[in-house]
């Protein structure tokens, strides 16, 4: 049971430190925490300027969803042995730890003004639609122009690899990150409506979008849901976990369209901007995030036999007489063609 607790408080804390960089978003804070929300891409990179035989290898990180530079890191060598040795297709943990014990090598020359001139060539280039589509060739050919206006040669090797991670991962990787806004969202407290959503969505292991199915006439006003109620929720979202949920329960129809799914109120928050947030269960340790107006009808999940007796008399009267009409038609039918 401690250990239990450990986790869970280790989570917790995660999940807090994921929040600076999802802007408040404890949604996908949770899925960079479980690692299904990777924000960053990091452009991993070596290069040989032969004539003056100066090598060096640079990890730059984008974070390609907001579109700013969190971190660049790079160092130059005065020797060959950067482009020799440096193995760009290994995961950039290695390759910033290999940085950073490069750093103690006597042959390493004062990097600042050349880090400082990739990033800002990195904006001047604009190269974030490249990144965003991961197209290396395009970064290889920018990457070498920009080394090569850096160190005023015209011959220049370069090589780029891409490999994609989170701003969490970087975060407890100690590379120094750089959050624009970051010291606004930090001052922001926190309303008292925030801390009780922030608290109901700590408590389960998943969150994920979801609709509430509308049902104007016999449905239950949102106001009036209770702790307990079970209601028709479409799950909305596409992540993996949304995904596992309606292929476990076979939510689809025959075209590959998605199905509506039963869902248990947990929660209810009226919200100060008006209506309100609804927490319902859709699978073990999964809630669905659903916001609703105050004014709707949300569709309860009755048994057909208590569904049938809720329903207005005039509904059941009108059923009667379309089935006794259908039975006199039939008939009628049958008379005329012994007739004729």
């Amino acid at each position: 049971m401690p250990e239990q607790n450990d986790s869970f408080s280790e989570k917790s804390r995660q999940v807090d430190r994921a929040m600076k960089y999802t802007r408040g978003d404890i949604i996908k804070a949770k899925e960079m925490v479980s690692g299904q929300y990777l924000d960053v891409m990091v452009l991993k990179g070596k290069f040989l300027v032969e004539k003056k035989g100066i090598s060096g290898m640079f990890l730059a990180f984008f974070n390609y969803i907001h579109e700013y530079i969190p971190s660049v890191e790079a160092i130059v060598s005065s020797k060959p042995i950067l482009f020799e040795k440096t193995r760009i297709f290994d995961d950039w943990r290695v390759l910033n730890k290999d940085l950073d014990a490069y750093k103690e090598s006597p042959d390493v020359m004062d990097s600042r003004n050349f880090t400082y001139f990739l990033i800002d060539s990195f904006i001047g280039y604009d190269v974030f639609p490249d990144v965003q589509e991961n197209n290396l060739d395009a970064l290889t050919k920018t990457v070498t122009e920009i080394i090569a206006k850096s160190f005023n040669a015209p011959a220049v090797k370069c090589q780029v690899e891409m490999e994609t991670t989170s701003s969490l991962a970087l975060d407890m990787a100690g590379v120094s990150i750089e959050v624009p806004g970051a010291e606004v969202n930090e001052e922001k407290v926190l309303t008292e409506e925030d801390q009780r959503i922030a608290n109901i969505e700590k408590e389960a292991k998943y969150v994920i979008e979801g609709k509430a199915i509308l049902s104007p006439v016999r449905g239950k006003n949102a106001s009036d849901l209770m702790p307990g109620d079970k209601i028709r929720v479409m799950l909305s979202g596409n992540d993996l976990v949304t995904g596992k949920i309606l292929k476990l329960l076979n939510a689809y129809d025959s075209e590959g369209g998605r199905l509506p799914i039963t869902g248990r109120i947990k929660a209810r928050v009226p919200l100060e901007k008006g209506g309100f947030m609804l927490y319902a269960f859709v699978a073990k340790g999964a809630l669905a995030k659903i916001f609703e107006e105050e004014n709707v009808k949300i569709m309860v999940d009755l048994p057909q036999d208590e569904f049938m007796h809720n329903a207005p008399r005039f509904d059941r009267w009108v059923i009667y007489v379309l089935a006794i009409l259908l039975v006199l038609i039939f008939l009628s039918g049958i008379i005329l063609l012994q007739i004729l």
